[in-house]
């Protein structure tokens, strides 16, 4: 008996599908160069504070069982040290503190609008160093920052260039999904989508990598794209805020308080820094992560005191004070940029979290470890992405060629 084998003719795509593989194609291939630098450049941004920490040895500290310093003693050592080093006129700026292990940092404005930082023992006030510019660390990720928010372009240009490239790349990410989705689900095309065949040749391989982690990362991919193009694109950013608020967002036009301008009889204020150090030590004694006592420059501007929690590098989980320059009054903000952020809804919550979900800092090591390596897979698929469509369009034809010159020869 004769048997034949028909083969069923394959499925046709419907015209959404082949849009979509159009799109993922033609958009990806326009944005690739931009969306691989944005991508190396935020995964090594990341670990930005760490190599600050391990390069710049003045940073730490031996912790030692006794209170720190006060502001005023850190200040008048760090001016005398300056005025010892021909730094006459320094004006102060503020004192950074820093959780146990930690030096603290004294800021001050040179003449000339030179800014010098001093760095000090906060147990002992030892000198430990008089930073003038940036360190090596700092102007590498400096630059580092400079590819990842504007292609290395005039912030003007580069920034919209960017942030247009970067949506460009989330609607690549959804349409990556929809050609990545098997019309039919079997066991081969489980393996296919779910799993990387490592003993496959090299063409196997990368398109594997392409797509299957690809799939892996995609919901990372578009969390840590879609908190970039906030700070790009007001629209964008509203939008968000709206989606998360169901408000419309705050155009906030005072950051800061004004202190009391026309007091005629104005009180001698001795040493009013140690005074707001001392108000913020009784309200969170020493579970800040870093704190910030920022010093009036202006007649109407207000004593800052910033505290961060945990490790001191998260934006979100802070609380700022403000306090009248002449009579140290506390005085707050009458806008939602001085809502404390235990009172915010959860929406506004999330939106307050954007940076540190961006950076990959909002739950610590993991999260950051996580955040890097969907951003080097994100800077891979342009790359594997490109291989497959220029293996797919000129690689066939190469083999073909080489086969007959092949064929040629031994003839």
């Amino acid at each position: 008996m004769l048997t034949v084998n028909v083969q069923r003719p394959a499925k046709k795509k419907s015209v959404f599908r082949r849009l979509s593989e159009w799109l993922h194609l033609w958009l990806g291939l326009f944005s690739a160069i931009i969306v691989f630098v944005v991508c190396l450049t935020g995964g090594l941004w990341v670990f930005r504070y760490e190599v600050y920490y391990f390069t710049e040895p003045y940073q730490r500290v031996d912790v030692q069982q006794k209170p720190y310093l006060l502001p005023s003693q850190l200040i008048s050592l760090s001016l005398a040290h300056l005025t010892a080093h021909n730094d006459s006129g320094a004006v102060s700026g503020g004192v950074t503190y820093g959780k146990a292990g930690k030096s603290v940092i004294c800021n001050f404005e040179l003449p000339g609008d030179k800014p010098a930082l001093v760095y000090l023992n906060p147990y002992t006030g030892k000198i430990l160093k008089v930073k003038r510019e940036a360190s090596g660390a700092e102007k590498f990720f400096i630059f580092v920052r400079a590819g990842h928010r504007f292609f290395w372009l005039p912030q003007k240009i580069g920034s919209p260039v960017v942030g247009a490239a970067c949506i460009i790349f989330l609607i690549t990410l959804v349409t990556g999904l929809i050609w990545w989705y098997p019309q039919k689900w079997t066991k081969k095309t489980r393996d296919k989508s779910f799993k990387v065949k490592w003993n496959a040749n090299w063409k196997r391989l990368n398109i594997d990598l392409h797509n299957v982690l690809g799939f892996y990362s995609l919901i990372f991919i578009f969390i840590l794209t879609v908190t970039g193009v906030v700070f790009t694109f007001d629209w964008f950013g509203n939008g968000v805020y709206k989606a998360l608020t169901w408000k419309k967002r705050e155009i906030v036009k005072q950051y800061a308080p004004y202190s009391d301008t026309t007091l005629i009889n104005k009180p001698l204020l001795v040493k009013p820094e140690d005074k707001i150090w001392n108000i913020a030590m009784q309200k969170h004694g020493e579970r800040f992560g870093r704190m910030i006592i920022s010093l009036p420059e202006k007649n109407k501007e207000t004593y800052e005191v910033d505290v961060f929690f945990g490790d001191g590098t998260l934006i979100y989980d802070r609380v700022s004070y403000f306090y009248d320059q002449y009579t140290l009054k506390s005085v707050k903000l009458n806008n939602d940029a001085g809502k404390p952020y235990q009172q915010l809804s959860t929406g506004e919550k999330l939106f307050k979290m954007n940076f540190d979900i961006h950076t990959g800092q909002i739950l610590g090591l993991p999260s950051k470890i996580l955040a890097f390596i969907a951003c080097i897979i994100g800077a891979s698929l342009p790359i594997t992405g490109f291989i497959i469509w220029y293996n797919r369009k000129w690689g066939k034809k190469r083999v073909t060629v080489r086969k007959r010159a092949e064929i040629l020869v031994k003839v």
